[in-house]
């Protein structure tokens, strides 16, 4: 692990990756206007748009740079393959492997289907999973139930998950979450979420509104 880029480097991606993010990937509604929501009577000022980056070679490359900073120094290895339901995920785990070979890091992913294909094999999980453990890879945490569906799947086929799960943004606000600010309320609590940015770093409090 010694090509891991130095901290002034990951502070230098971190600030361009949230650009970007601040510029191209949150659509918000015109003032007075709202969005219609994902839950039922609910409606949005604003929504994350991350694909808007993940198909992007240099917002791939900055992130899975920063990505393997994180690992390197909180957990010590990549003894583990990535998955994720798709299709948030799909882009990170074709790119996320790509990029880290570069600096010498070996990974390997496969996706996770939202619904079980209907002929043929018939087959919930597409490319070809190993016995590592599972990193579960989102675009985002506490924002709905995909990271929760790709676990269960994951228990279904009798897969290990590891126990950190990444996104690049973690919906909390610290002032409101503040005892569980690195988990996903739809995961077991065993599992960590590790993330790049919060809902603090863009000046945005959650915004789902019911009727």
């Amino acid at each position: 692990m010694d090509n891991i880029i130095t901290d002034s480097k990951y502070e230098l991606l971190r600030e361009q990756v949230h650009e970007f993010i601040q510029d191209h990937c949150i659509i918000r509604a015109e003032p007075g206007r709202y969005m219609e929501g994902k839950l039922e009577g609910s409606r949005y000022t604003w929504a994350f748009y991350l694909r808007n980056g993940l198909y992007r070679t240099d917002f791939m490359s900055a992130i899975t740079q920063m990505w393997m900073k994180r690992v390197a120094e909180e957990i010590g290895h990549f003894d583990f393959q990535l998955s994720g339901l798709e299709t948030a995920a799909t882009p990170m785990i074709v790119g996320m492997p790509i990029y880290a070979q570069a600096f010498g890091i070996k990974l390997s992913g496969f996706s996770i289907r939202k619904e079980q294909k209907k002929y043929a094999m018939k087959n919930w999980l597409e490319g070809g999973a190993t016995e590592q453990p599972v990193m579960l890879l989102d675009d985002l945490s506490n924002s709905g139930n995909s990271l929760r569906k790709a676990y269960d799947i994951l228990e279904w086929h009798s897969m290990e998950t590891f126990t950190t799960a990444f996104t690049l943004v973690n919906k909390i606000n610290h002032n409101v979450h503040k005892s569980n600010r690195d988990k996903d309320f739809m995961l077991p609590d065993n599992i960590k979420i590790m993330s790049l940015f919060n809902l603090d770093d863009f000046d945005l409090v959650g915004n789902v509104e019911l009727h």
